[in-house]
């Protein structure tokens, strides 16, 4: 009897813990990387994130019953090499105080550090429900439908050949923390989705107390979408509008807001996407205004290739800036080819050239010296970077 009771008792709680699951999932890319900078400055390093972003995610689900679920995910993206913690800029801008150095790596600030609160490692951190009938609603650190309505266009992802936060052609807006997402269920195709972040800086400085450096992913923000997804066509809208907090930024209440339009179809031998948007920028001493438009074909060859081209631009106009040169574009124009060896592994050869034409050179250290007032005619505006890797995803 007492054998039936544990038995019953085992077979009771293998149900309940059947109900709930836990995922390790991730990716792991690197490459061997050769990048030429503006002035012609040039290095090469072992480097990741060349075709996709390396990550570690831990994701969750429970059956509530009744098409409902809870839901989790903790992911955070290691740098797997200790080349520079923030994405390995060779072009800076000098910070007061700061030394100028002859090589790459010591050239004042450099992309700003993505820093946030807690025990959370630059990606996705959320908890909450998922309904068959009702939609889904997060809590967290999560995606924008921003980010996700550029990621239709952007069929090399955010790796090398997209220009996606690299130096002034396509910024980061890839996430929020102290989020709230709601994405609503797919009617015949319809679906949508709105996020909004709190804007709660309280505990973790100012600008005035010298913490320039460093971008909190948590201003003030309203970001929604719509999308139509039908067989082998997508088309995704987005408009994202942010209000800077003191903590991100001297000028706090300054308001940017984004307007995205994507499409991509799968024609079977190819995948064609597009994307146009606008980008407004409201700082009383700098208003900007810039036009986004992005390009990508990936065409499958033999099998196990693919041949990926893709053009990413900012044009910059109507602005009151010093920063940028009106009228002109920072744009990337980037090609690949991927192998696959497996379903989860790939090699593969990259390569971009990125034209910082837009991009007021004034402040800017080449070579080793500081410029000011020097015209990019007067030095080479371009880089150029070429990788070869391999990502694995587990």
């Amino acid at each position: 009897m007492k054998k039936s009771l544990v038995a019953l008792a085992a077979l009771a709680a293998t149900a309940a813990f059947a109900q709930s699951t836990v995922t390790i999932t991730g990716i792991m890319d690197a490459n061997y990387q050769t990048t030429k900078q503006p002035g012609d400055q040039s290095y090469s390093y072992v480097g990741q994130n060349g075709a996709r972003t390396t990550a570690i995610k831990f994701t969750g689900t429970e059956d509530l019953g009744g098409g409902t679920q809870a839901i989790f995910m903790y992911a955070f993206d290691p740098v797997m090499f200790a080349n520079n913690g923030n994405k390995y800029s060779a072009i800076h801008a000098p910070t007061a105080g700061t030394a100028v150095a002859a090589n790459g790596f010591a050239q004042g600030i450099g992309i700003p550090a993505n820093a946030q609160t807690g025990f959370v490692g630059a990606d996705e951190a959320y908890v909450g429900l998922n309904d068959a009938t009702m939609g889904r609603i997060r809590l967290g650190t999560v995606n924008s439908n921003l980010f996700e309505t550029y990621a239709v266009a952007s069929q090399m992802g955010t790796g090398i050949g997209t220009g996606y936060n690299a130096g002034g052609v396509v910024p980061n807006f890839t996430r929020y923390e102290s989020a709230f997402r709601y994405d609503t269920p797919v009617y015949n195709g319809f679906s949508g989705g709105f996020l909004r972040g709190t804007g709660n800086d309280s505990q973790f400085g100012t600008a005035a107390s010298g913490v320039t450096t460093v971008v909190l992913r948590r201003p003030t923000v309203t970001d929604w979408s719509a999308q139509y997804a039908n067989g082998p066509l997508t088309v995704k809208y987005a408009m994202n509008k942010s209000v800077a907090t003191s903590n991100e930024s001297s000028n706090p209440g300054v308001t940017t807001t984004y307007k995205l339009l994507t499409g991509k179809y799968d024609a079977g031998v190819a995948i064609v996407s597009y994307g146009t948007g606008t980008y407004t920028n409201d700082a009383a001493a700098s208003t900007l205004d810039a036009k986004i438009n992005i390009a990508s074909v990936v065409v499958p060859f033999m099998g196990t290739y693919r041949a990926l081209v893709q053009s990413s631009y900012f044009k910059y106009s109507n602005g009151a800036t010093t920063s940028y040169n009106l009228g002109e574009k920072n744009k990337t124009t980037g090609w690949g080819v991927e192998k696959d060896l497996s379903k989860r592994t790939f090699v593969y050869l990259r390569g971009e050239r990125t034209d910082l034409s837009a991009t007021a050179l004034n402040s800017f250290v080449v070579q080793g010296v500081a410029q000011s007032g020097v015209p990019w005619g007067a030095v080479n505006s371009t880089r150029t970077v070429t990788a070869a890797g391999i990502s694995h995803q587990f």
